[in-house]
């Protein structure tokens, strides 16, 4: 049998020390979990911080070099506008690691109307811009995704209760999603609505304990179906 990996030397710890040194005090940090027909992909996280809190607010190039990437002009463009920033891990993607870099807009300094995110992410040789638009009825974009009713029923049902909903799209590639925010939910069982999703993509995944802070549910890249679990964020 090898040695069991020291937890320091993990990539999520990596990145995180490499954040911390760009920042006046600790990220929030959160874990998820992202299921689809072939597997349950957990070794994930996400930093969440203020733009405030970089010691260089105004350079991204700290940032973009520990994702790996180019910054998109798009998002070299609204810098600037970002109040909230998050740095992604997902250590299970087929090709290598991805990782992700998300600027966060509020409403009143969006750089489009609606507009939540943008998103880089970089893995595999390849690097990609996300877009997350705030919408208020999830409908057409269920009937976009053409998911099977035993996903699309729960899913449409959580959507209604939420009313906190993101489209996400990758311009130019076929991944498409909804994501559904869960934390001003008080009615409904909603972890029951989250199962019937999870077990509708992936029968053998186990069923949630807790419910999620959001959930995510759509095609990859490639058309096939996924649901991703977020855990709520705790101080690291």
């Amino acid at each position: 049998m090898g040695a069991a990996q020291d937890p320091a030397a993990t990539p999520a710890a990596t990145l995180w020390r490499g954040l911390r040194a760009l920042l006046r005090h600790d990220p929030l940090s959160a874990a998820s979990r992202k299921i689809s027909a072939a597997s349950v992909a957990d070794q994930r996280v996400l930093l969440t911080f203020p733009r405030a809190a970089l010691l260089a607010p105004d350079d991204p190039a700290p940032l973009v070099a520990l994702v790996s990437g180019t910054l998109p002009a798009m998002m070299a463009d609204h810098w600037h506008r970002a109040e909230v920033m998050h740095l992604g891990l997902d250590g299970n993607e087929a090709g290598g690691a991805v990782h992700k870099l998300y600027l966060e807009f509020p409403p009143d300094a969006a750089p489009e109307p609606n507009l939540a995110y943008l998103a880089l992410k970089c893995g595999g040789g390849r690097q990609a811009l996300h877009r997350y638009d705030r919408v208020t009825d999830a409908a057409a974009l269920l009937d976009a995704l053409s998911l099977p009713p035993a996903l699309a029923e729960p899913a449409a049902w959580l959507a209604r209760l939420s009313g906190d909903l993101l489209r996400v799209a990758e311009p130019g590639s076929a991944r498409l999603s909804l994501d559904i925010g869960l934390a001003d939910v008080t009615s409904g069982d909603v972890l029951h609505l989250v199962t019937r999703m999870v077990a509708a993509v992936n029968p053998a995944c186990p069923a949630p304990l807790e419910t999620p802070s959001h959930v995510a549910l759509g095609r990859d890249r490639h058309g096939g179906l996924f649901v991703t679990l977020y855990g709520w964020p705790e101080d690291t």
